[in-house]
């Protein structure tokens, strides 16, 4: 078994590609027999200072494995201390300075994939802390949603990662984990929260919404599905999708090495 994957984005409507501040990263590493794949999206707070920097340590801290079987906090003190790092030196006026002390916010969704090379099927468990979210497909169906399941879960203020370990005292029981089996031409979908809570409400109105996403077969496809779906009214007065940073990683396993 493999896995193909893909990764899109976009930036918010009237933003440079240098002010995305989502993160992706993924890794895969073969342990004898064994294949291990991590697969991690991130959703920087834009209130924070330096988010994106933040965003970018906890996906590559999920996919180097820094997050398994480790409390969160214990898993999260390096990369804090790797984000102080990266800060200090800064010369910034004395308002900006106190906003950075008070650390940059993120949330993280990773999924690791664990499987031998002729198996037809692959273990994974996931973690979730926040409103970026993992769907489970199954042909054109969505069968799994993680750790959000409708459009109105994310009308609440999530949970985020902080940079300043202080923040982060109780933020062990707002973490969400998933673990299950999963068979060859199972997919995978990974999205931060404006994208994913778009799909949960398209789905509810009409399924094809997963051949749509299936179809989109690059970069230029994604991008204009985007733009159409943030100016497509809803009959509640709101647009469909919401214009913030989108982050799409599209997982597939695939029988065959």
């Amino acid at each position: 078994m493999r896995i193909e994957s893909e990764c899109f984005l976009l930036p918010k409507a009237g933003n440079r590609r240098d002010e995305y501040e989502d993160a992706s990263h993924s890794s895969m590493h073969v342990h004898k027999e064994t294949t291990v794949c991590r697969f991690a999206i991130a959703d920087g707070a834009s209130e924070s200072s330096y988010a994106e920097q933040w965003a970018n340590l906890l996906v590559k801290g999920y996919c180097f494995g820094r997050f398994g079987g480790m409390q969160i906090h214990r898993a999260v003190s390096p990369l804090s201390k790797a984000w102080q790092k990266k800060m200090n030196g800064k010369t910034l006026p004395w308002y900006a300075q106190e906003k950075l002390s008070s650390g940059a916010f993120s949330t993280l969704a990773g999924i690791t994939f664990r499987f031998a090379i002729d198996a037809d099927a692959a273990a994974f468990d996931a973690i979730a802390v926040g409103d970026s979210c993992i769907f489970h497909i199954r042909e054109d169906k969505l069968i799994a949603s993680f750790p959000l399941s409708t459009a109105d879960d994310f009308g609440r203020r999530p949970v985020l990662i902080s940079s300043n370990t202080a923040n982060n005292a109780q933020l062990h029981e707002f973490v969400h984990r998933w673990s299950d089996i999963a068979g060859a031409g199972d997919e995978f979908w990974l999205m931060t929260d404006a994208l994913a809570c778009w799909l949960l409400t398209r789905y509810k109105e009409d399924t094809s919404v997963i051949r749509i996403m299936q179809k989109l077969a690059d970069e230029h496809d994604f991008q204009h599905l985007v733009h159409e779906e943030r100016r497509r009214p809803h009959h509640e007065g709101y647009f469909y999708l919401r214009n913030d940073d989108v982050t799409f990683i599209r997982l597939k396993l695939v029988k065959g090495k």
